[in-house]
């Protein structure tokens, strides 16, 4: 079966699943005291279905919606989440029902003009749409710099849209109000492996891949290992978020 349009995940499911971490609960409480009811929530490109599962224990229904059937099947089961797959586009939702819309890690792969006259179809009055993101992992000083190395390869290998991320998402302008948002921060503690399973659902570690043939983690494990301090280490992710506000 083929890939539908910037579908880059489908093919590495389980290793986008294994590399997948949550997202810090005081930012869905800054969203949900914006929200004025907690009746239901959308996770678009919901993946396999972190921040669903956060918007579940604050909302009353949560539609977690994915183009990637084989991603969904990796989500855990919530007798509050309905998962089904539909486009960030065309979600297949009523009109006039959404109290707060998330993305997570996905927006810059949307049909942007066609994702904001679906989001403001949506919507309740005073409705939210937040969409959040990150780019490089922190670790400490000497593995961040073997990270250097590995992210000057990898720039052919990205796909176009990525670039939306990596400029911060700061060229987003959907026709509806701006909420000021403050900075936060989403954090692991892992193991080598686990940082290194992160890094293997970058899309442009599968077409590096794809290209070239080569294991480009393999090429780069024993360098991480002598940088790599403890048997476990806090992996630090800034997150890059845009907040919106219908009405």
């Amino acid at each position: 079966m083929s890939e539908p349009a910037d579908d880059h995940f489908s093919k590495i499911a389980p290793q986008y699943a294994r590399g997948r971490f949550g997202y810090p609960g005081e930012l869905f409480d800054f969203l949900l005291a914006h929200c004025s009811e907690r009746k239901l929530a959308w996770d678009c490109a919901t993946g396999s279905g972190q921040a669903a599962e956060d918007l579940a224990c604050r909302f009353s229904h949560v539609i977690a919606t994915d183009i990637s059937a084989e991603l969904l099947a990796l989500a855990p089961s919530h007798p509050r989440i309905t998962f089904r797959v539909a486009p960030a586009e065309n979600s297949g939702i009523d009109a006039d029902s959404v109290d707060l819309i998330t993305a997570a890690q996905a927006v810059h792969w949307f049909d942007l003009p066609r994702f904001w006259a679906e989001a403001l179809r949506v919507l309740r009055d005073e409705g939210v749409v937040a969409v959040w993101g990150y780019t490089w992992p922190l670790v400490s000083a000497k593995v961040d710099h073997v990270l250097e190395d590995l992210k000057g390869i990898l720039v052919p290998f990205w796909p176009e849209r990525s670039a939306i991320l990596h400029a911060g998402y700061r060229d987003l302008s959907p026709p509806l109000r701006e909420i000021v948002c403050p900075k936060f921060e989403a954090s692991a503690r892992w193991d080598l492996n686990g940082y290194l399973s992160h890094m293997e659902s970058w899309s442009a570690i599968r077409y590096h891949r794809e290209v070239t043939n080569e294991n480009l983690l393999g090429r780069f494990r024993s360098e991480f290992a002598k940088a790599w301090a403890e048997r476990t280490m806090v992996v630090r992710w800034p997150l890059v978020i845009r907040v919106f506000q219908k009405g």
